[in-house]
């Protein structure tokens, strides 16, 4: 059994993670993201593209949904430590996101640092789903601003359209590219409407 203050550490930290903020929102003047909001959206996001990929039947392609999801959910945790750094910032600035990496889950949970080394080398496919997924994410947040009214999400969200490659990940860009973010609610809503005009 682990040491139960580590344990407790553990926890405040993954507290502190979420509190953080994604900084470059703030170079577009908009938009709050805390890290463990995005957290969320790219393990959500993950999913449906590992889900699609297995349901596809390659079993040279099948990805690992529980590796997928631990790396998701654990990608960014180091930025409690470092700061969560924009593209800009990062060249100018030099993270040690492997030491942060080291440091936090040495002792806690050494197969999810071993894990997470295998998300920073992008090489396996469950890497690649959550790195896309991490980019969709992204996305999402780009095409809210865009109803918004930011005249410079459109641009953000065109050049990373381009880093996504994996069939799932260029099919679900593309999609949320051109949807509105209130559909997934409009049959409801039109009800609603209905029953006001009654």
């Amino acid at each position: 059994m682990k040491d139960q203050k580590q344990l407790t550490n553990f926890v405040y930290e993954a507290a502190n993670v979420k509190r953080m903020l994604r900084t470059g929102w703030q170079r577009l003047g908009d938009n709050e993201e805390g890290v463990g909001e995005h957290s969320f959206m790219t393990a959500v996001i993950a999913y449906l593209l590992a889900r699609d990929i297995n349901a596809a039947g390659d079993v040279s392609r099948a990805a690992s949904i529980e590796k997928i999801l631990l790396m998701s959910i654990f990608h960014d945790f180091h930025e409690g430590r470092t700061g969560e750094l924009d593209k800009m910032a990062k060249r100018y600035l030099t993270r040690y996101e492997d030491k942060a990496n080291e440091d936090i889950f040495r002792g806690v949970d050494d197969e999810l640092l071993v894990l997470l080394k295998e998300y920073e080398e992008k090489k396996s496919l469950e890497a690649q789903v959550v790195y896309e997924a991490n980019v969709i994410a992204f996305g999402v947040e780009c095409r809210i601003l865009m109803e918004k009214g930011n005249t410079h999400a459109k641009e953000w969200m065109d050049a990373n359209s381009k880093r996504v490659r994996l069939p799932e990940s260029v099919a679900l860009m593309g999609s949320l590219a051109s949807t509105d973010t209130q559909d997934w609610w409009k049959n409801i809503r039109d009800a609603i409407h209905e029953e006001f005009a009654k």
